[in-house]
């Protein structure tokens, strides 16, 4: 072996290009870097590729959810609808509500509550003059929410007139039970000097999430009073629904042990008339539940009911709350969770 290689053409000896085996060597280094990034690439794209399937499919299952949540507010209201009776209770069918009920690849939950069982907020303030009826009731239902420990049950039901009532000067005093009760109550001074600033409402609650902008009504306010109020603006509650604190800010001769009564009298026989009240609860009680039911302030229907519907399907899920009025079988507020 001298170095040399044979040219077959010629048959003489000659040395092998310089660099050769290097130039080889450089050639593998950049095959073996080209085939790597094209494994990145390909790796990347495969990848993405998955997350863009994935995100279609989770979005096409939120689509089939929400449609799948719509049905279940219809059938909500054709449910309310077929409830044709002379009183609203909760042993009726429409209370029951359906819990994960299949339906083709999905599942779907509906639940209606009636709110006519509840303090209308709205029905509070009537321009700028509070009614001095549903001041009392929420004074009323503040203190029987035992509410002393969180805030002053006054001072939250001023707080409550202002943010409703379109005039500026704050409220001054809550006339309940044959009190004057003093207060400062919160109007667009107060909630400019916050941080960030915000205007003062005056005017009508739109949603129930509104009242944590409210001067007084943190969460764990919210939390105790939530169960117990609307957003409508009718003043008759229906004694079938109606919570014992509800019940108690009726009248100051429905106390605790009235309140009880009335619910326990009410899982047994539904009230379909106040007179089956007589001889039930206390002559005075009954004599005040009559005159509320006189003046149209206390009822045995309901006419708002919110229904909440949540359905799934696979990854997609969707939860809609919708407020109906049964009477004409009205959609008066649909909101999308």
């Amino acid at each position: 072996m001298n170095g040399f290689v044979a040219d077959h053409r010629t048959g003489d000896d000659v040395r092998p290009f310089p660099g050769f085996k290097t130039n080889r060597g450089m050639a593998l280094l950049v095959v073996l870097a080209i085939v790597a990034l094209l494994t990145s690439l390909l790796t990347e794209l495969a990848f993405s590729t998955l997350v863009d399937l994935r995100l279609t499919e989770t979005f096409r299952d939120t689509t089939r959810a929400y449609y799948l949540a719509r049905g279940g507010i219809t059938a909500g209201r054709m449910i309310l609808q077929d409830d044709r009776n002379h009183y609203d209770g909760l042993e009726e069918l429409w209370s029951q509500g359906v819990i994960n009920y299949p339906v083709h690849d999905g599942f779907i939950t509906v639940r209606i509550i009636d709110q006519d069982g509840k303090l209308g907020i709205n029905a509070l303030v009537s321009g700028n003059t509070p009614d001095t009826l549903m001041v009392d009731r929420f004074y009323r239902l503040f203190v029987a929410l035992e509410l002393d420990d969180l805030a002053d049950p006054a001072e939250l039901t001023a707080n409550l007139i202002d943010w409703l009532d379109s005039g500026n000067s704050p409220y001054t005093q809550i006339l309940t039970g044959g009190l004057a009760i003093p207060v400062s109550g919160a109007e667009d001074a107060y909630y400019q000097g916050l941080s960030p600033p915000y205007p003062v409402k005056n005017g009508r609650l739109d949603t129930l999430d509104e009242l944590s902008l409210i001067k007084g009504f943190t969460p764990e306010v919210l939390r105790r009073i939530l169960p117990h109020v609307g957003l409508h603006d009718l003043p008759a509650v229906n004694i079938n629904t109606a919570s014992g604190a509800v019940l108690k800010a009726l009248d100051p001769l429905v106390d605790e042990a009235v309140a009880a009564t009335l619910i326990a009298y009410r899982q047994e026989t539904p009230i379909e008339e106040l007179a089956q009240l007589d001889g039930v609860i206390p002559p005075g009680a009954y004599s005040a539940i009559k005159s509320l039911g006189n003046l149209e302030q206390l009822g045995l229907r309901s006419r708002r009911y919110r229904i909440e519907a949540e359905a799934e399907v696979n990854d997609g899920r969707r939860r809609l709350q919708a407020e109906v009025d049964k009477q004409g079988n009205r959609l008066l507020l649909l909101k999308v969770n």
